[in-house]
Order: C-alpha cells, then sequence, then structure tokens
C-alpha cells in the first residue's frame, strides 16, 4: 500500500511541470533582489523610496530560442516601499516593503485563462556596513546580510477553487537569506560621476506547506549590477542620467526535492535611467530594462520589457552645518 502514497505527488509533479515550463516561475516573480540597497548617506539620515515596477513577461523560449508563440503573457506589477536609516558613519539598516499584482494569460483554441493574484508581498531587511570608505567618500565599501521575511499569502487559490502555482504568489511562503555587496566610486576627474558595482546573493528557504503538505523552494539567485552615473545641471534643471548592466543567474526551483522543469537560467539586462533633482533632497527617479541576453532552462516565458518609476527623499535628523553637501553623489 506504500507504493500508492505516491501517485498522488506524482500526479502533482506531472501537473507542476506543465503548467511551469512555460511559466517562467524564475524569470518573472517579485523584483526584490534587484531593488536592494540604497546609497550611501551621512549619520543620522533617514532615506525613503517608493517605487512603481512593471515587468512584462511576453518572449516565449526555450534555451536561447525565441519561439514564435504569444499565446502565453505575464505581467508582475509591484508597488516598493523602501526606507534606510544610517545608525553611525558606518552602520545603516535597510527594509524594503511591496505589494503584488501576478497576472498570467494563456491563449488556447479561442479561449482565454486568465489568472490574477493580488495582496502584500514579501519584505526584506538589510544590515549594512561600510567596510572602506577614502577620503570625502571618493570610494566607498559597503557590505550587507539580510533576511527576506514571507510576509505575502503564497496559498491563494482561483475563483474556481483551483490551487494557484507558487511563480503567481505574492509570497514565496519561505525564510530567505541574503548576501549583498556594493562599491560606489567617483572618479577624480569628474567628480559628478560615479561607477559602482553590486552583488546579491539569495540564498532560498523552503515552503513547506506548498499546496497543503508539500514542499517547494525557489532556486538560489546571484545578480551582479555594474553602472555608471553622472551628474548634469541643464540651466536650473539637475538631473542624473545612469546605465546600469545586470547579469542575473537563477537555479531550478525544487519540489519535494526535485528539479523542476522550466525554470532557471541565465539573464543579461540593459537598463538606462534618469533622476530629476526637484529640490535639494527629493527626486523624480525613472528607468527602462531589456534583456539582451537569456539562456533559459527548459520552455519558459521571459522578460521582454521593464519599466520603473518612483520618488526619492532623504531626510537628515540632526541639523547640517554645510547644507551645500546635499548634492554629492549618489
Amino acid at each position: 500500500m506504500e507504493g500508492y502514497r505516491f501517485i498522488p505527488v506524482l500526479l502533482v509533479s506531472l501537473f507542476l511541470s506543465g503548467e511551469i515550463s512555460g511559466q517562467t516561475c524564475c524569470s518573472g516573480g517579485v523584483p526584490l533582489s534587484s531593488n536592494l540597497g540604497l546609497p550611501p548617506e551621512e549619520v543620522n539620515t533617514l532615506q525613503i523610496n517608493l517605487n512603481y515596477d512593471l515587468n512584462v513577461l511576453n518572449t516565449l523560449k526555450t534555451g536561447m530560442q525565441k519561439l514564435d508563440d504569444n499565446s502565453r503573457t505575464r505581467r508582475t506589477h509591484a508597488a516598493l516601499f523602501q526606507t534606510g536609516y544610517s545608525l553611525s558613519s558606518r552602520l545603516s539598516i535597510d527594509a524594503l516593503f511591496s505589494w503584488v499584482r501576478q497576472e498570467r494569460s494563456i491563449q488556447q483554441f479561442g479561449n482565454v485563462d486568465f489568472t490574477a493574484t493580488n495582496g502584500v508581498g514579501d519584505a526584506v531587511f538589510l544590515f549594512k556596513y561600510k567596510l572602506l570608505s577614502s577620503f570625502q567618500n571618493q570610494t566607498v565599501v559597503t557590505g550587507a546580510l539580510g533576511i527576506k521575511a514571507p510576509l505575502g499569502p503564497s496559498d491563494l487559490r482561483r475563483e474556481d477553487g483551483l490551487s494557484i502555482n507558487a511563480d503567481l504568489q505574492p509570497g514565496s511562503g519561505a525564510w530567505d537569506g541574503i548576501a549583498w555587496a556594493q562599491v560606489v566610486h567617483m572618479l577624480k576627474f569628474r567628480p559628478g560621476m560615479s561607477l559602482n558595482g553590486t552583488a546579491v546573493y539569495g540564498f532560498k528557504g523552503k515552503n513547506n506547506t506548498y499546496l497543503g503538505s508539500q514542499t517547494y523552494q525557489f532556486g538560489n539567485e546571484l545578480q551582479l549590477i555594474a553602472g555608471i552615473a553622472d551628474r548634469l545641471l541643464i540651466g536650473k534643471i539637475l538631473i542624473d542620467p545612469s546605465l546600469n548592466l545586470r547579469f542575473r543567474q537563477v537555479n531550478s526551483d525544487r519540489f519535494n526535492g526535485q528539479d523542476v522543469p522550466g525554470t532557471g537560467g541565465s539573464w543579461v539586462f540593459l537598463s538606462p535611467g534618469l533622476s530629476y533633482w526637484f529640490s535639494p533632497r527629493s527626486a523624480f527617479n525613472a528607468r527602462v530594462e531589456v534583456p539582451v541576453y537569456s539562456n533559459i532552462s527548459g520552455t519558459q516565458v521571459t522578460p521582454t520589457y521593464r519599466i520603473a518609476a518612483g520618488i526619492f527623499t532623504k531626510i537628515n535628523l540632526v541639523k547640517k552645518s554645510h547644507p551645500a553637501s546635499d548634492f554629492q553623489v549618489k
């Protein structure tokens, strides 16, 4: 009789393989890790960043090959609230909270199967320590450790009562560990220009209550981001143009200890951005992101483009003696 216990698990595994393949369990999702890390700031400074992030996935690929198939689409809408506080000249804390709407559409034989979920997403708490700060902060190296707390629901169902896949849930249902590092270097020949590099690694935990009593684990994730930013004064308009290159590598997800087909892969994204400072301490930010390379596991719907926009502000809770430093390069 023990052999019959494996039949439900096998059926669920086959169901997941068919549903997740082409549905991007890894190439979509909530953009938490790529938004981590506020810029280095002075002690007793509170930073607040509110963003809307839209990730559109209309491209179906197998490995590196694009398929002529537009029957499957995905969209992730995320409202991201990020705040950070500098406790000392070296120690700071960041927190990132999210609200998420996930959408999936499948067109088959003239019919459209549309699934959507809404809700509070997971949250990230990052504890940062400034490892190196050269004269006048020309070069700043920061390291951090953090956790992702599973605040969002991971067991939502469709209106007809059917279960919804893990990649469409607002939350992951698991605690994750995060390692983060960043270097920012201001160029001597042009103080308004800076180079930056960021590395993020996510150690994914297990959701042990997936589908009631199953175990689901998203694949560990590595991201490497390199960029350049400048500061330009055009008349009375102050803007910060930037250009980033982001590499993302994700391992396959695991369901009950087995790799999930059609999950995981590697991507490279190009992301130009612009910040407009409408006051000395507040700016409007906007950026777009497009994939320039992707090599994915199996068949998946992969990102077509991504748009993000929001407001950033910083508040010094202790009166400064040199207000002119408000326009340092970040």
